[in-house]
């Protein structure tokens, strides 16, 4: 199996609440900044603001479930793991995991939808985020 793509982000005191754990909706937010951190990697430079106003397409979600192993801290990188877990017809769903000091932290699930824009009237996955998929995943990404 092929690598996750991986990238970190150090948890900072604004991150969290006064018990000393990360705020759920910075976990939220932090869980997409990697994913369009994703996307960028994938798609040479082009994320989901460029996919947007460049390509034409967007991506919104239409599932999202995260569930939390343990409390994430301050002053500690979280290195998050970002796969695809399934390629549709128009659809995509990516897995992401995040880990502090090696300890799971939390896992999340996304699935999204590929419509044109403006017009978010649903395509197939675009060939570029096809083949793009398929050079870095290989089969493995149920391409």
């Amino acid at each position: 199996m092929t690598e996750a793509f991986q990238w970190q982000r150090r948890v900072g005191f604004g991150d969290c609440d006064p018990a000393g754990i990360a705020y759920t909706g910075t976990l939220s937010n932090l869980a997409l900044e990697a994913l369009d951190v994703f996307w960028e990697e994938m798609l040479d430079g082009k994320g989901w603001y460029r996919m947007n106003t460049e390509y034409g397409f967007g991506m919104p979600f239409v599932h999202m479930e995260m569930d939390f192993k343990a409390p994430v801290i301050p002053g500690t990188p979280l290195v998050f793991s970002v796969a695809p877990e399934a390629v549709g017809r128009s659809s995509v769903r990516l897995r992401l995991s995040a880990e502090q000091g090696g300890v799971l932290r939390f896992t999340a699930s996304f699935v999204s939808v590929f419509v044109t824009t403006p017009g978010m009237e649903k395509i197939p996955v675009p060939e570029i985020v096809r083949a793009a998929l398929a050079r870095r995943f290989g089969t493995d990404a149920g391409i």
